[in-house]
């Protein structure tokens, strides 16, 4: 029989690793806690990564694009109305260029009159007769001539105001126009430029995005699958303490001989025979504990290793998603976005100022070409007088002795100078009112159709820069709440790794165990058990082994040894081991 000296050492290595078990499993739901608590928190991580990725996918986003598309369409109507406006003002300028021309040669017949009219005043006041009836003649011619030049110097001051407003709208045509000769690309290539880049930022932003989720949702299946992995030893602890309660009976079999209370108890080598097969079986379940927990735990404590070093990629993926040159907060790639609208921005606001410039200068232009018209009839009336006073002339010199060529010539070149005038100022009349006309086009059609065009530009430009601030906001938000969960993941697992090392105390005292049970197998018989203490031996011991893993070794102990089919099919599972299976 089993002396104390033989199974005191045993029984006191047995409360150890019964201790060993107890606390184990504290650390053990501990790290599963802690696995659940960074497997939320993974989670939350990808969740907010998905947000930001909806943001940036969302029909806002979308609608943007269209905004920024519908106002490409309209700047390319912009450009053909810009095109409308710079033709009409080359027509404005060619009106404008004759009116000037015209108000030239007005001066210059009123210059020549004037002329003509000192040469008959000179002739008249040495005439002897009809003096009387000439003098008043030229007088009035006198009068009629400066009152004709007081015009025609009114009328080519105020036609070179209007060349001058001209050309003051034409430099801001043409200013407007050059830019896109030195390079500046036209309004509507940047809109569509920036609604490019726009979905190509979109499209990059949401593959990014898209490659972090992947990795965050890996990363938490793999601590879900740990946090299962665990499991395993809650199953484990189980076994081992069937293993620690049937080796309490061996201790029991070996003082007293009886397997159970009610049982007849065993003799000699029977009892013997019963320890041995005792002590191999558990033999076979502590290697089989042992060889357990070092393999679960290794591949636990492997993929923690794994998955600290994935999330420090996963980090570096999500660190991506800012540009932080400056230290002062991130920016993403919709944030870089925004920087090109302001270019698009300036350029537009700039556009708009040359346009009220434009609009200034024209309105101007068609304040001073409203008194020409009024000039132009005041010359036509001067013309009918003249010619009147010619004909007149021409008349009483035909009572004087015989005529007088001078007079006659005189009131010729006073009839024909009146009729060039005429002529002249007709053409001012024409080129003015070819200005106005082309004016008038400017500000009721060309303009306003700028202006609408401008306006509903700026308000969907607006709009389109408002909603991708309120994108870029929503994105940053929620990758901050990712970037703040997963800051310190791959230490928080390495602190979990460092946590989960009891197994290594317990495979320690559980290969002890099974030494000192192998120095007990040294002491007894080596006989096959007799089937009938085989039987009872099964009926005792069956019930502890209700995990498939312990089940299984416990019935390959006992094959071969003459049992019935019956005594080897395997109990139901006590329910209560399912009741721990998740922790």
């Amino acid at each position: 029989m089993l002396n104390d000296r033989q199974t005191g050492p045993l029984r006191e290595l047995l409360a150890d690793v019964h201790q060993w078990n107890v606390s184990s499993e504290a650390v053990y739901l501990g790290a599963g806690n802690d696995l659940q608590t960074l497997h939320r928190r993974i989670g939350t991580v990808r969740d907010s990564i998905r947000q930001s990725t909806e943001a940036v996918a969302s029909d806002e986003g979308d609608r943007v694009e269209t905004l920024l598309a519908e106002a490409a369409s309209t700047a390319t109507q912009l450009e053909t109305l810009a095109g409308e406006r710079s033709r009409i003002l080359r027509v404005l300028s060619e009106g404008v260029v004759t009116a000037a021309e015209g108000a030239s040669a007005v001066a210059l017949v009123f210059r020549l009159l004037d002329y003509v009219v000192l040469v008959a005043r000179t002739h008249v006041e040495g005439m002897t007769q009809a003096r009387d009836v000439l003098v008043p003649f030229t007088e009035h011619v006198h009068e009629l001539v400066g009152s004709g030049q007081t015009v025609a110097r009114a009328l080519d001051a105020r036609v070179r105001t209007v060349q001058g407003h001209i050309a003051e709208s034409r430099t801001i045509d043409a200013r407007v126009g050059g830019r896109a000769l030195v390079g500046e690309a036209s309004l509507a290539f940047q809109f569509r430029s920036l609604n490019r880049r726009l979905s190509q930022e979109r499209d990059a932003a949401s593959t990014t995005r898209e490659a972090a989720h992947r990795s965050f949702s890996v990363i938490r299946d793999a601590v879900g699958g740990l946090v299962m992995g665990l499991q395993f030893h809650d199953i484990a602890r189980q076994r081992l303490e069937h293993t620690l309660t049937n080796l309490e009976r061996l201790f029991v079999l070996a003082e007293t001989g009886v397997l159970t209370p009610d049982s007849a108890p065993m003799e000699g080598k029977s009892r013997l025979l019963a320890i041995r097969r005792i002590v191999e079986l558990e033999i076979a379940q502590l290697t089989s504990l042992t060889e357990l927990y070092e393999t679960k735990m290794g591949e636990v404590h492997a993929n923690l290793d794994v998955l600290a070093g994935e999330i420090v990629e996963s980090d570096r993926i999500l660190s991506s998603l800012f540009s932080d040159e400056s230290g002062k907060g991130g920016k993403s790639a919709i944030a870089v976005l925004e920087a090109e609208a302001v270019k698009v921005r300036e350029r537009f606001e700039r556009g708009e100022a040359d346009r009220r410039q434009l609009d200034a200068s024209l309105h101007e232009c068609v304040e001073a070409a409203g008194p020409l018209i009024a000039m132009t009839d005041e010359l036509a009336s001067l013309e009918h007088t003249l010619r009147l006073a010619g004909f007149n002339a021409a008349v009483r010199a035909a009572h004087v002795d015989s005529g007088d060529e001078t007079i006659g010539y005189i009131a010729r070149e006073i009839r024909e100078q009146a009729t060039v005038a005429k002529s002249q100022a007709d053409l001012v009349r024409e080129g003015i009112e070819m200005a106005v006309s082309a004016t008038r086009e400017l500000e009721d059609t060309i303009l306003p159709r700028i202006a609408e065009a401008e306006t509903w530009i700026a308000e969907r430009f607006v709009t389109a820069t408002d909603i991708l601030s309120r994108i870029e906001a929503a994105c940053m938000e929620r990758l901050r709440d990712a970037a703040t969960n997963a800051r310190g993941l791959d230490e928080r697992i390495r602190t979990i790794a460092s946590l989960m090392t009891p197994h290594v105390e317990g495979c320690a005292l559980m290969r002890r165990t099974i030494g000192q049970l192998q120095v007990m197998l040294e002491g007894l018989p080596d006989e096959p058990i007799s089937p009938e203490d085989a039987l009872r031996l099964h009926s005792l011991l069956a019930t502890q082994y209700t995990m498939a893993e312990e089940r299984a070794i416990f019935e390959a102990s006992f094959r071969g040894v003459g049992l019935p089919p019956s005594a080897m099919a395997a109990p139901a599972p006590a329910s209560d081991d399912l009741d721990d299976f998740l922790f």
